[in-house]
């Protein structure tokens, strides 16, 4: 096949997106596919907003020509250019969903505080109205839908896309081999995307409170984050919302004992004193006592560490790539 991957963001840049779509780009020639890449953040640089998902839209419309499939990693600021050029050359897309954009969007911009099973319960304004009904739209017009989680898969059903067009593949994850020792006072780390969602100002407050241990909180690079991963003791996502976390298989994969939240896909990950400690989001009382025995028990170390390695080899031995080639052939043959 000859892929086109229209993604939002691609690294450098941070997030889901475009860690996703760098593998599937530098995976698919090894399957015997082609795959070209165009990146609408790159636009963005450069050109005014409306401006740039015209610009990224007649670039879709040029690369559509040479490609059998398009696989688009957002329903917006990638997925809705991509909709409007399949509609026009009749081209089959796939649409990968890794969380709901207006939500994040509404979030971070425009007020929004509910969670987002709220979120896609209740009414809002117009502008916010007219973006889910934008994205509703570009997730029912694909091909076939993908999620990497079973929380996603049942967010795409509300928004309208039919059951049968929508295939969970869970993400596969990246282990380093590169390695330090471990630093020597305790290290705990937690990272992503600065995000309202992501609890961080409360675990920078919480870290006030452990003078003997070193706290890592916020953005950091690839490079970095291997790194931190390596010397770390403990890893801490206090989240109110994952679609499906990469950096939670991450951090189980280096057998690193966590404490995080149940929060959307997590709970398909996360076992409560088997593979990590669960605590309610935000709830700093919660959260000091569950790093205060942790930190001070080393059999509960142990303990959740092997369980967690345990966890993410189930997820390290699924075909991530065979099981998307396969969506985008059957896509492609529509």
């Amino acid at each position: 096949m000859r892929v086109l991957i229209a993604t939002g963001i691609y690294p450098p840049d941070i997030g889901g997106p475009a860690t996703y779509s760098k593998y599937i780009a530098e995976e698919l020639p090894k399957r015997g596919h082609s795959a070209h890449v165009l990146v609408y953040s790159r636009i963005r640089e450069k050109f005014p907003k409306g401006i740039s998902h015209l610009v990224f839209a007649w670039k879709v419309f040029w690369g559509a020509r040479k490609s059998d499939v398009i696989l688009t990693t957002d329903t917006i600021s990638a997925g809705l250019p991509v909709h409007f050029v399949c509609l026009f050359s009749k081209k089959p897309y796939v649409l990968k969903i890794g969380g709901d954009y207006v939500w994040e969007q509404g979030v971070q911009r425009w007020g929004v505080r509910e969670l987002l099973d709220d979120f896609l319960k209740k009414k809002y304004g117009w502008k916010i109205q007219l973006m889910c009904s934008l994205q509703s739209h570009v997730a029912k017009r694909a091909s076939r839908v993908i999620t990497p989680s079973n929380y996603l898969a049942g967010m795409a059903e509300q928004w309208g896309v039919r059951k049968e067009k929508i295939s969970v593949i869970y993400n596969t994850i990246h282990i380093s081999k590169i390695t330090f020792a471990k630093s020597d006072k305790p290290l705990l780390f937690s990272f992503g995307r600065d995000v309202p969602w992501k609890g961080f100002s409360v675990l920078r407050e919480i870290a006030k409170e452990f003078p003997g241990a070193e706290f890592a909180v916020g953005e950091v690079s690839r490079e970095k984050r291997d790194e931190l991963f390596a010397k770390s003791r403990v890893f801490l996502l206090n989240t109110r919302y994952e679609g499906f976390s990469h950096q939670l298989l991450e951090a189980m994969a280096h057998g690193l004992p966590t404490i995080t939240t149940l929060a959307g896909g997590n709970r398909e990950i996360v076992e409560n004193e088997k593979n990590a400690l669960v605590v309610p989001y935000n709830d700093k009382e919660a959260w000091v006592k569950a790093i205060s025995r942790l930190l001070g028990d080393a059999n509960l170390q142990k303990r959740l560490s092997e369980g967690a390695k345990a966890t993410a080899q189930k997820f390290l031995n699924k075909d991530m790539i065979g099981e998307t080639i396969e969506v985008l052939q059957e896509a492609a043959a529509l």
